[in-house]
């Protein structure tokens, strides 16, 4: 069965906002969820990305735009071009960032990798559930979560997404591979 998170993944791309606002060559990013009060909220980041003929893997580049959804209605609420207002650096805007599959999934099958991104996809919907419902997860769980979105993060856009939400990304990618491996802006 596939989760209300993967499936919001794949119903945004059929909106009206997202055909006439968003680069056709973009690909739908990891999820940022946040809470306002009363609401639940989630942001999907859409990054550049482009095969390349004769090469193996293809190229990422950085985040273009990025539209917010009502968690509980599925309406967006919010649609930023990132090539116009970012919160990175100018020079940091456009170039590759990055080739998928990166490292840590490039020895996945194709089935293997489709199916790790559907669990992590259906345990954000259980984050989420747990953002509406007040509730505090449990550590173990934390811990898979947080894990199984570090094996899954490409490397070259993990300082944007903790530019765009440095609380999310703090709690649930607390080792820092960016900073480690000399992506973080300004170094």
């Amino acid at each position: 069965m596939t989760s209300r998170m993967e499936q919001l993944t794949r119903d945004i791309r059929k909106t009206p906002l997202f055909r006439q606002l968003v680069p056709h060559e973009a690909a739908v990013g990891w999820p940022i969820p946040f809470r306002k009060p009363g609401k639940v909220y989630v942001t999907l980041a859409f990054f550049g990305m482009s095969a390349v003929p004769g090469q193996s893997g293809t190229q990422i580049f950085p985040p273009l735009s990025m539209v917010t959804v009502d968690w509980t209605t599925q309406r967006p609420v919010e649609y930023i071009d990132l090539r116009f207002r970012h919160p990175w650096p100018d020079d940091r805007v456009n170039g590759q960032v990055g080739v998928f599959p990166h490292q840590a999934v490039r020895h996945m099958s194709v089935d293997d990798y489709r199916r790790a991104r559907a669990d992590l996809m259906a345990m954000y919907d259980r984050l989420l559930a747990s953002m509406i419902d007040g509730e505090q997860l449990p550590a173990d769980w934390v811990e898979e979560f947080s894990q199984q979105l570090r094996i899954l993060m490409e490397p070259g856009l993990e300082p944007y997404y903790r530019a765009l939400s440095p609380s999310f990304f703090s709690r649930f990618l607390p080792d820092d591979r960016a900073t480690d491996q000399g992506y973080r802006f300004g170094e």
